[in-house]
């Protein structure tokens, strides 16, 4: 057997391995108890009540949750915006209750059942979406480039904006970076072609085929201790194992290794970071930062070493003089930075989106492409 002959055999053998494995955990979940699957859920992020997600609101007055957010953040919320309460689907009415975590009523009724279509913040609606209509209807980010470009038309792109705000997608988008240009949710510029959703292998496409709907995690493979992954990557037997997935032999970073494609991501994020600081510095004489774990997120890097200490990342250090061009690669920053796992669910799109965030500041910053690679 010759040497294609042979990777052809091993292709085939893996697509029917991946099949049976994604068969055979279906019908597990089909026949699973409602003891299971309340096990499942009650471990799960959307049972969680205790969950900032769910609790943010409390201390508000009055303490309710506005229509904008209660989508998402309470099962009332959610059976408004389906129309499972008998008003307009697609809208919420009213605020919500605080402390109604996502619960069965949310996701299991007549209108969420009928779901088959997701309107993304850009307006793009993806349709055919069948059963994860639901999960992509709350992981589709509330925000995106188009409303970037909307605020900064008629704008010259390198002058200033006084008390101007970093613009962001919201978190855990995973729907929008998976869906890539056909969702259109990233900062796209113009001139420039964009994969489209992720194409992964045949059975593990979507949202209920990677993940269990219950307890949120991958899917298990029925009697075996296998992670569903592993079919294809052998070297992936947990959680902890996805980041050491390699995509290509490509060093798309340009630091001269190849590494896995977790790494490649973080690699163009910390250029585009620079150059986000250097083009401040040179437009502002200010230094620009993250700092992820304090709102607003972007603050005054003052002593321009490139990293914000727990001095600068404050309230009244935030960072408020972004001009159109800036802004608009900071946001291509946080829809990378805010899906924690969007090296898995589509890592050409957001590499694309690095890319050119990058090459757009760099006439300024002096931080230009050079080495990096784009897909």
């Amino acid at each position: 057997m010759n040497q294609r002959n042979f990777v052809i055999v091993l292709v085939l053998i893996a697509a029917v391995l991946a099949g049976w494995m994604f068969y055979t955990s279906q019908q597990a979940v089909q026949a699973e108890s409602i003891q299971d699957v309340s096990t499942k859920y009650w471990n799960s992020g959307h049972a969680d009540a205790a969950s900032e997600a769910f609790t943010h609101w409390n201390e508000d007055d009055p303490a309710e949750i506005p229509p904008v957010c209660a989508r998402c953040h309470s099962s009332d919320g959610f059976r408004d915006f389906v129309g499972a309460d008998g008003s307009e689907a697609g809208k919420v009415d009213m605020p919500a209750q605080i402390n109604d975590p996502i619960s069965c009523t949310a996701c299991h009724n007549d209108a969420a059942h009928a779901l088959d279509s997701v309107s993304f913040p850009s307006g793009t609606e993806v349709t055919g979406t069948g059963v994860n209509s639901v999960c992509m209807s709350c992981h589709g980010a509330m925000s995106a480039g188009t409303a970037v470009e909307k605020a900064n038309e008629g704008k010259e792109p390198d002058v200033p904006m006084a008390d101007s705000s970093l613009m962001g997608p919201h978190y855990y988008h995973a729907a929008a970076v998976h869906q890539g240009a056909d969702a259109g949710v990233g900062y796209q510029y113009e001139g420039k072609t964009y994969v489209g959703a992720f194409e992964h292998a045949d059975t593990v496409n979507s949202c209920t085929e990677c993940h269990d709907p219950h307890s949120l995690h991958t899917q298990s493979v029925p009697n075996s201790d296998a992670n569903l992954c592993s079919t294809c990557h052998s070297d992936v037997s947990g959680f902890a194992d996805y980041r050491k997935v390699s995509m290509s032999k490509v060093d798309y970073d340009g630091d001269g290794t190849v590494e896995p494609v977790f790494d490649e991501i973080e690699g163009m994020k910390a250029v585009l970071y620079d150059a986000l600081n250097k083009y401040s510095q040179a437009v502002t004489d200010t230094g620009f930062g993250f700092k992820f774990d304090s709102y607003p997120y972007a603050f005054i890097d003052t002593n321009k070493d490139g990293t914000i200490d727990e001095s600068e990342g404050i309230f009244p250090n935030k960072y408020a003089t972004f001009t159109p061009r800036m802004q608009k690669a900071a946001f291509n920053y946080m829809f990378v930075q805010k899906e924690p796992a969007a090296y898995l669910h589509n890592a050409k799109y957001v590499l694309q989106l690095l890319f050119d965030s990058i090459e757009d500041l760099s006439a300024t910053s002096g931080v230009t492409t050079e080495g990096l690679t784009r897909p």
